[in-house]
């Protein structure tokens, strides 16, 4: 990767970081929760897990922002969204 190369995907990501909806504590626990689901259950390729935590943790109104924000990131389902977007949240 070459030098401009890093510094637009640094600008990237610093843009993307005061985008973010899920806070960075409520990312901590989305993904320490996908981490412990997916080791006992693994992933079917949807979001199933994420969804359940969703429900449980954001308002309804903000699912499909959230979401559509993870696949922004690449979290085209719960083990993509563990393994893809826990490095824009910086944690």
């Amino acid at each position: 990767m070459n030098d401009q190369s890093r510094m637009m995907k640094m600008e990237r990501q610093t843009q993307k970081r005061v985008a973010h909806i899920l806070s960075a504590n409520q990312a901590a626990d989305l993904f320490a929760y996908l981490d412990i689901r997916l080791q006992e259950e693994g992933c079917n390729h949807t979001h199933r897990f994420t969804q359940g935590w969703l429900d449980d943790h954001v308002s309804f109104m903000q699912h499909d922002a959230v979401l559509t924000e993870l696949e922004d990131m690449g979290g085209y389902c719960d083990c993509e969204v563990l393994r893809s977007c826990y490095e824009d949240y910086e944690l």
